[in-house]
Parts: C-alpha cells; structure tokens; sequence
C-alpha cells in the first residue's frame, strides 16, 4: 500500500547518480523532525541504512520533513523515534545520516520507483550499518527481552573466565542445558527462550527485502527490538540451539520452517550462488551467458523465498534482483511498477524459460488464475508446497510459440472428471456450511466414488476425512491412531442428520473426545478445507479437489508434467488448444505434492518418450494456452 500523505510531498527530482538521505533532529517530544537532502553516492556519504516492515495503516503517524507534514505507519515512527533515542545527534554519531526506503523514495512516482529500486542493492552494499528495526517490545515481554539481550551479549562476549575458551555454540548450550539442574537457571533458560520465540515471530524475518538488506550490507546488521540491541549471528545462532526441539525428542520438521531457520537456510543458498559465481569470475562473459547464469541464480533464490511476503506483489521479483550478477539487467527483469503484475509474471517466465530451458518455473505459484496471460503462467503471490526441488527430464521438453502465447509439452493423462461438485458456500449469517451442502457432496462424489471403486461409502469417506485431518493432527498421528478420523467420522454423521451426539454412546470414544470431534466438524475453517473448494471424481473413481478458487467441469482431463510436481486439472478451448484451471490434490495423497516414488515413474516414462523407448504410462504432446 502506498504512504498516504496529508499533501503532496515536494520533493526535489533525483539526479543521476543521487539518493535522499535523511537526517532525525534529536528530541523526545511525540513531534518528530527530519531533514531530508539529496546525495551522490559518488561522494560517498556515511549513512546508515533502515530494514523494517512497513506495517498497517491503521493509526498512522504525522512527521515533519523539511517542515512539510509527512504520514508514515505507525511502525516506522516508532523505529524513528528510537533511533533518535538511541543515537541522538551529538555531533560525532556515525549513524547521523539515515536511509529510509518509505521517505527517501518518492513512493507516488512510479518511473523513480522503477529507477531506484535496482539501486537498493548499491544503497545497502555502501552504507555503514544496517539497522534492523523487529518493532517495540509490549510491557509483559520487556523482561524477556532485556534477559535476551544481555545473554547474547554474554555469549558473544563472556566476563567469566571459565567461559571464555569456550565457543559461542558451548556456551549456548552450557546456558541451556543448566535447566536441568539448577531452578533459578531454569527459570532463565525459560525467559530467554520465550523472547527468541516472540521475536522470531515478528514479520520482519517474513519480509522479502531482508534478504537483499541483511546479506549486502558490509557489517552483520544490528537488530533493534525495542531498546534492546541484538547481535545478528548470535540471535540466529541463539535461537536455533535454545529452541531446536530435538533436544526434547520432538520433531524437527515445523521447527525447519520457523521463519529465522527458514531465512538463514536462504541466506545460505544465497552464498552458494556468490561461491560458485566466483569460482567462474576469471573468464571472460559474453552477454548470453551472463543472462543465462543470471536467470538460474534468479530461479533458485524465486524457489527458496517463496514462504517471504512482500508489501507490493511486484517486490516479489525486484526485491531479489539487487542479489543477481547480470550488469545491465535483462529487459524482462527492469523493474517496472505500472506493469500488470500478470505481465509481469509471464516476461519473468518467458526469460527464465528461453536462459535456463528449466520447466520447473512453473512451479513457482499457483497456475490458471491469472487474467490476461496464459493460463500456465505460474502466479509469484501464491507459494506452493511443490517447489523447483524434483529431477529434470533430458533435453528440452517443451516449446513456446513465438508470440510467447502457447506451451507445448509431454503430458500423461491420468484420468477425465466424471463428477464434480463445490465449491460450497457457507451460510452468511452462521459461517457454516448447510447440512444440504454436505448431502449434495455425498451423492455426487461420496456416492460416485464409491460405486466404481467397488469400496463402502464410509471408506471414501475416511479418505476424504483423513485428507483434511491431515493438517491438524499430521499424518503420523492419524496412522497411530485410526479412532481418530472413526470418530470425526461419526461426529460428522450426527451433524449432518441433525442427530444428537449422545446417540453414539461410548463406542468411538469418551464423552470428551466426541464432543471435541464434533466442534473440530462444525468449525467453519474445517468446513471451508473440506467443502470450499471444487471437488472431482476421476473414471477410476479417484477423488480430489482443486486447490484455488477456479471450478472444475464433467471432462476435464488431469494431467501430469514433465518437471511439474503437482497434477494439473485441463480443459480444452475452441482453437484445439487446452487451458490450466489449476492444480490438484489426490485424497489419497497427504500435501499437495504427489508421491516421491510416482513423480519418478512419470519422469521415468518422459525420459523413455524424449529417447523413443517404450514406455509404462502412455505419453502425448498438448498444447497450453
């Protein structure tokens, strides 16, 4: 969302060459003053560098720039204001000159957007100190926080001697593991370990510039929380060895994708890609190999940031390309913020595609929902679980049109929609989806379903059930225990009949356990998983659904592709073409994803198509619009 401003900020154009710096006057009133100059970068100016999330809009704040009113979000006043609190203007604070990407570029501008943007790696790469603001800290978590900051403190830089040959990692794990013995360390341990929570909860380690931000600065970055300043390696360092839960013999598969262990595995992809861009500096580049290099150094950074969100849905490509090597950059990748973010979604594609010959792009977002371009044109605003992580098939298996409007490719048809159903609706004033809505999906999938497989109603039932339960419980749970998805099963029959719960007794389980299946049954966010979206039966009696909003039809064909790790629902247009609806999702399946070892018999089968061999599934070319 753009600032909203009380008037037009007159701001002076930027010469080529120039950036706006800006300096906070020192105070503590509520009334903040700034003054905001143009600067060449060729002088080189000492200044720091801000990194915070913009926030909401709500409660806006009013500061005066050059004497001028100016409305910022209450997020960045509050990181002003401490700023001026923590390094006020003494005349010898190196951190005097500030730039601020909210107030330093005209946000209204869009071609100064467009031309500034891919300076942002420059600005970051040259200023002094990055300055992480994570946001204040609330009155009942200032004790935590305060016990943090001075345990990084410790553990970076020990007074006690005993502490002082050991690593950062021993002495993390010394702190940790003094729980065990000692009450009062215990209660400590505990402090700490609910701030590195709190914090790494924040929505700054969710945000796609911290990535350029924190890895080109010259200096680790500081991380301002509040009052408290935090050292960046050790906060990470910190909050993997206090939190890993393996240590409790627990699981370690959601600890992995906790957003400070999801942003440092990036940042290490990151530096992969500078060791191996290295590596090959010494020769000579022509302009084809610096696009092509470029777009597969784009291609992975796009796979490994996709759980990162951006303000503006455009900042989901130009927040990376400060990190690509490509000097100039390609015209596909320029950034341009009055482009149709579906345009450009399709020129990213179509660069990616043409430099890399990779397929597996089109993993990178949800596909048939963009409007304007063609339907396999993945969409960067919506990440997927099936990421560009599965084996390539030989040789080029695709070709685009020249007017970058059709893809044709191998496809292997899994089967055709003979019934569908959904997306039911739920009723506006409850939030609940009628028991209607829910006898209509029994006789059309339930039922279908059923007949051709030869198998019980209450067997496609559990399969549905156990698809959806998948996420609440995991996998694992609901293989220990069956009784689980039993008794949702029949907490679900009951609501559906209008029958009472105390019909069932004590035979699927404890009064407890049945009244928690029948609120876990009757909760609208279950309801909407379960029924909300467009649900198909296959010709062999496969049940699935699609995962967006698009509907599916009778005769729709789902297809699997080379490179593409989720199955897609097809349609044919009137040209002899077929369309994308969307991607699909087996109940037989947990996750979006299919099967490890399906996804290599498919390859298995293109691989043996490219050669001319025969093959176990049968493959043909279809062509995408």
């Amino acid at each position: 969302m753009e600032p909203q401003r009380l008037d037009p900020f007159p701001y002076d154009p930027l010469q080529l060459g120039e950036i706006r710096l800006l300096h906070v006057q020192s105070g503590v009133s509520d009334s903040i003053s700034i003054q905001l100059r143009n600067v060449s970068l060729a002088t080189e100016p000492t200044f720091w560098a801000l990194s915070y999330v913009w926030g909401s809009w709500e409660n806006p704040a009013t500061v005066l720039i050059n004497e001028s009113p100016f409305r910022i979000t209450r997020n960045l006043y509050n990181a002003l204001d401490e700023y001026r609190r923590q390094f006020p203007d003494d005349g010898n604070t190196v951190g005097a000159l500030l730039w601020v990407d909210a107030i330093c570029i005209n946000q209204n501008d869009q071609h100064e957007k467009s031309v500034q943007v891919p300076r942002m790696s420059d600005i970051y790469g040259k200023c002094e100190r990055v300055l992480a603001w994570l946001g204040p800290v609330e009155d009942e978590d200032s004790d935590d926080v305060r016990q943090l900051a001075e345990k990084l403190k410790q553990f970076e830089s020990p007074t006690d001697p005993s502490a002082q040959c050991l690593t950062e990692e021993d002495r993390i794990n010394s702190f940790r593991v003094s729980a065990h013995s000692d009450e009062h360390a215990a209660v400590e341990v505990e402090s700490v370990r609910r701030a590195l929570r709190s914090i790494g909860h924040r929505p700054w380690f969710r945000r796609i510039w911290i990535l350029q931000e924190a890895v080109l600065a010259q200096q680790q970055p500081l991380l301002l929380c509040g009052r408290h300043d935090l050292g960046y390696e050790i906060f990470f360092k910190t909050w993997v060895l206090m939190l890993d839960p393996s240590h409790d013999g627990q699981l370690l598969h959601t600890f992995m994708a906790e957003n400070p262990v999801r942003f440092k595995a990036i940042e290490l992809v990151y530096k992969k890609i500078l060791h191996a861009r290295h590596k090959s500096q010494g020769e000579a580049k022509r302009d084809v190999d610096q696009q092509r290099q470029c777009a597969v150094e784009l291609l992975e950074l796009l796979n490994e940031t996709t759980d990162l969100e951006a303000t503006v849905a455009h900042d989901r490509l130009y927040a990376l390309l400060g990190l690509l090597s490509c000097n100039p950059l390609p015209n596909a990748l320029q950034p341009d913020y009055t482009k149709p973010f579906a345009t450009l979604c399709h020129e990213l594609v179509m660069f990616i595609l043409a430099q890399s010959q990779d397929i597996r792009v089109l993993n990178l977002g949800t596909l048939g929902n963009l409007t304007g371009v063609p339907s396999w044109t993945p969409d960067l605003r919506n990440s997927w679980m099936a990421r560009v992580n599965i084996a390539t098939c030989p040789g080029k298996s695709f070709h685009v049109s020249e007017d970058g409007q059709t893809l044709t490719m191998p496809t292997i048809v899994l089967g055709r929609c003979v019934s569908v159903y959904g997306p039911a609706q739920p009723d506006p004033t409850t939030g609940l989806v009628p028991p209607s809505a829910f006898m209509a999906l029994d006789e059309r999938i339930i039922q279908v379903a059923s007949a051709i497989r030869t198998a019980t109603r209450m067997e496609v039932m559990a399969e549905w059930l156990r698809f959806h339960l998948a996420n609440i419980f995991t996998e694992e749970r609901l293989d220990q225990d069956p009784s689980i998805v039993q008794r949702v099963m029949m907490a679900y029959a009951c609501m559906v009949h209008n029958q009472p719960l105390e019909s069932l007794g004590t035979r699927f389980g404890t009064r407890e356990q049945l009244q928690g299946a029948d609120g876990m049954v009757r909760s609208p966010t279950l309801q909407k998983s379960m029924i909300g979206h467009s649900i198909f039966v296959l010709e062999d009696g496969t049940a699935g659904e699609l995962l967006g909003d698009t509907v599916a039809c009778v005769g729709d064909a789902m297809c699997v592709f080379p490179g593409i790790s989720i199955p897609l629902l097809i349609r044919p247009d009137d040209n002899g073409k077929c369309k994308i609806i969307g991607q699909v999702s087996l109940w037989k399946h947990i996750g979006a994803g299919m099967p490890a070892e399906l996804l290599e018999s498919y390859r298995l089968s293109f691989v043996g198509a490219h050669n001319k061999r025969e093959t176990k599934h049968e493959v043909r070319m279809v062509s995408l619009s």
